[in-house]
């Protein structure tokens, strides 16, 4: 083994290899390891495997990386491997052995690693990897590495986590720039946590998780994925609270603007039986002719799951409805879920036939009738169908405001309605409109299989109900825009993820009430928060605010028919956001889209004049019947199709007035009811079906986000509390006008480093690729390009000033 001061000239001698042009290498893999062999024409190592697991001990993590990198060549290689080690981070272990002796390796400071990572991100072509500067490095020789050969490292660190009042953040760096980084087979990260004080919610805004609770003060998570994507890093945050319910807040709030917030609601895990709280569950199941074979039979088995899953203090009814409507026990009563009764419903289940037509209406409206649950206690009708109305009342529109009327009226708290559809002839957009009128969702399965499977998760869910009734205010604090807006229920083992604005600063109080245990006591939780005047932390906070806000938005329009207000909004926040819409996916470029040619010349001093092959103008969003608008990026396939058949026609009026959702808007372009009367938001033509489905699940997504990335258009960079568009070949800064003064910057050049090492608060920005604009204040802006003339560092540092 050489000793380490050849390790070090060699590393030194990096900065003397010509640049590699890897930007073109659509899976390169240089995420927070990698190797790079000494060959300067040679790309790194690609990652076979990257599995990581964390240990929590009361806020101390230990991270245990273990990863494999795959010598593709027929040569023998030399390497060095580089490690990113994290803030506050120390390496506490490194293990890799060559031909039988192992290998060592030495920690850098921040002052020694930065000239060893600008010398690699310029050699790499990766302006990703900028992030990591001005942080401290672990680095080691490798050699030899066998031709066609498989190199393990595994590497421990140790650190003391992040506290935010009652939250505890861990990031695991993964971020580079360019093409999607993968392994060639998994990416498999796992924790294992454990507190004194309880674990209440559990939460990644990254990637998304499973979550398994051993009890109040032990929690596993864990994320696995094949060929998986490194390309963003990994956030988890979890809260501590000894209390019946925790609630911890995160905030984001910039200069000069309201702010954000996310609050994370969870009961306690270990509860008794007397600690849960009762229900009441009226199951109304459909056994019409088209529910025949596979279906009904599915139907028959789901619905026997849940029937053995009710608990001795629950009441329910079983209502079956074809033709005619069938009731288990007497007309306008529920019963207690005794083991008899249970023995019953599971008989009189089992005996489903499938025949006749589909009385919608009256079955809804004999579940909407019925007594006996206490005012404390949460109503819930499971309606299973798998078609529109045939039998009674037709029309879908008379139909929601129908049953939206009776579920206020039939218990004190009103009732809340889950729709079950299943097949290809359901119309999402009515069952969806029926469930939202009466407080619940709409979920949908293609064949029968996929709904025994998931009413009986459904079921699962909702089964044990920690605090009913629930209702979040705060008191003493300007919230607006909160999401969701109503909570209704929290369950065992469930967190809740609430979202909002704020005005003003300071202390404040958020008080949860709600109903508790058997009994439905009254209990009130108090919760002291603060709410800053500024905090820059946490800028995915926004995002999820704003992905939810928009998806509430477009299933309004999808409801209950497109308004100017709705769309200017949706468009407005999508656009400020980078998301996916059925409005966003093709825009008008701006005003005047930010240069990507090199000036002839750079006035430091004053404004800089360019000449535009092509100008583009600010322009509003051009319907399709309309002319056709330049796309701002080409979206991808998956993103064209989220929201295909996505109607955006207003909705007209129905005979007895009015659109599916019971509003009254009207259309300001005169559409015509369809052929079948129906308002046109309630066609068939993008309701049913896979398009129905997608749609559906698309929207109830974005309301419920909990990882804003998901709805994110890939033409979209966030950096800086910004969503950078792309456009013209780069991304452009949202902030950025044509007025500014502005400096043109080669990519990964000697003047690209030295702003960086001025301004660290912008590796971020700079680390999005090699074409960017950046506003660094109201006035200058800084364009990255890689074509970009020279600039002398002492000027790009003169233009900061």
């Amino acid at each position: 083994m050489r000793p380490l001061s050849v390790l070090a000239a060699r590393t030194l001698a990096l900065s003397a290899l010509t640049a590699l042009a890897l930007l073109a290498a659509p899976e390169r893999a240089h995420a927070i390891g990698f190797l790079v062999p000494t060959d300067g024409s040679l790309e790194p190592l690609r990652i076979q495997h990257h599995r990581v697991s964390v240990d929590v001990r009361e806020r101390i993590a230990e991270t245990r990386v273990e990863q494999s990198f795959l010598n593709q060549t027929d040569r023998t290689l030399e390497a060095t491997y580089i490690f990113p080690v994290p803030e506050g981070a120390t390496v506490s272990g490194f293990a890799m052995w060559v031909n039988g002796q192992r290998m060592e390796g030495e920690l850098l400071d921040a002052g020694q690693a930065r000239s060893v990572y600008e010398s690699i991100v310029a050699r790499m072509r990766d302006p990703g990897l900028v992030e990591h500067i001005g942080g401290n490095l672990f680095r080691a020789r490798v050699f030899p590495i066998a031709p066609h050969s498989e190199q393990r490292i595994e590497i421990r660190f140790s650190q003391t986590l992040e506290y935010q009042g009652s939250v505890v953040h861990y990031r695991y760096p993964l971020r580079t720039s360019g093409p999607a980084t993968q392994t060639l087979a998994d990416f498999t990260v796992s924790f294992d946590i454990a507190s004194r004080t309880a674990i209440r919610a559990v939460y990644s805004p990254t990637h998304n998780l499973s979550v398994s609770r051993e009890n109040d003060h032990h929690v596993i998570a864990s994320y696995e994925g094949s060929r998986a994507s490194l390309d963003h890093d990994l956030d988890l945050y979890y809260t501590v609270d000894d209390g019946d319910v925790g609630l911890s807040l995160l905030t984001h709030r910039p200069p000069g603007e309201d702010g954000y917030f996310l609050a994370m609601v969870a009961p306690r895990t270990e509860l008794t039986d007397q600690e849960l709280a009762s229900k009441e569950v009226l199951f109304v199941f459909d056994t019409s002719g088209s529910m025949a074979g596979d279906k009904i039979t599915r139907a028959r088995a789901a619905l026997d799951y849940m029937l053995q899953r009710l608990r001795p203090t629950d009441r329910f009814q079983v209502i079956r409805f074809s033709t005619d409507v069938e009731v288990l026990f007497d007309r306008g009563s529920s019963e207690p879920a005794t083991p008899e009764n249970v023995a019953r419903a599971r008989y009189f289940a089992s005996h489903f036939v499938a025949a006749g037509g589909t009385a919608i209406e009256p079955a809804l409206r004999e579940a909407l009738r019925t007594n006996g649950a206490s005012a404390a206690s949460p109503r819930m009708i499971v309606f299973l169908t798998d078609g529109m109305p045939t039998v009674g009342t037709t029309d879908p529109g008379s139909i929601v405001r129908s049953v939206s009327a009776a579920a206020l009226q039939s218990a004190p708290g009103g009732a809340r309605l889950f729709a079950f559809g299943v097949g290809d002839d359901v119309n999402t957009t009515f069952l969806d409109a029926l469930a939202r009128s009466a407080q619940g969702h709409g979920e949908y399965f293609r064949d029968g299989s996929e709904m025994e499977r998931r009413l009986s998760s459904f079921y699962d869910h909702i089964a044990y109900p920690a605090v009913t009734n629930v209702r979040l205010t705060f008191p003493g604090a300007n919230a607006y825009d909160v999401y969701p807006r109503e909570l209704h229920e929290l369950y065992r083992g469930e967190q809740v993820l609430v979202v909002g604005r704020y005005r003003g600063e300071g202390p404040a109080r958020v008080v949860l009430e709600g109903h508790v245990g058997a009994e439905a006591s009254n209990r009130s939780f108090a919760f002291d928060v603060s709410f800053p005047a500024l905090e820059l932390r946490n800028d995915f906070v926004p995002r999820v605010w704003a992905v939810r806000k928009v998806g509430g938005l477009l299933e309004e329009i999808r409801l209950n028919g497109e308004r100017p207000e709705l769309r200017e909004e949706v468009t407005s926040l999508a656009r400020r956001f980078g998301l996916v819409t059925p409005y966003t996916s093709y825009l008008v470029a701006p005003d005047q889209t930010a240069p990507v040619a090199p000036p002839t010349t750079i006035e430091l001093q004053g404004r800089v004049q360019f000449q535009f092959e092509d100008q583009q103008i600010e322009g509003d969003l051009v319907r399709p019947e309309g002319r056709v608008a330049r796309p701002a990026a080409e979206p991808a396939p998956a993103e064209a199709e989220r929201f295909a058949g996505f109607d955006t026609t207003l909705a007209a009026p129905t005979a007895s007035g009015g659109g599916m959702g019971g509003g009254s808007a009207a259309s300001s372009t005169g559409s015509a009811p369809t052929h079948d009367s129906r308002p046109a938001s309630m066609a068939p033509s993008g309701a049913t079906g896979e398009r129905g489905r997608r749609i559906s699940d698309e929207l109830r997504q974005m309301e419920t986000a909990e990882r804003p990335d998901d709805a994110t258009s890939r033409g979209t960079r966030y950096a800086l509390g910004r969503a950078f568009r792309y456009e013209s070949g780069g991304f452009v800064d949202p902030q950025y006008r044509t007025s500014m003064r502005t400096i043109h910057i080669r990519a990964l050049s000697r003047a690209y480093f030295a702003i960086l090492a001025r301004r660290p608060d912008l590796r971020a920005a700079f680390a999005i690729g090699d074409r960017v604009t950046i506003a660094i204040d109201e006035t200058r802006a800084i364009v990255i390009e890689p074509t970009a003339p020279d600039v002398a560092e002492a000027d790009a540092t003169h233009f900061l000033e």
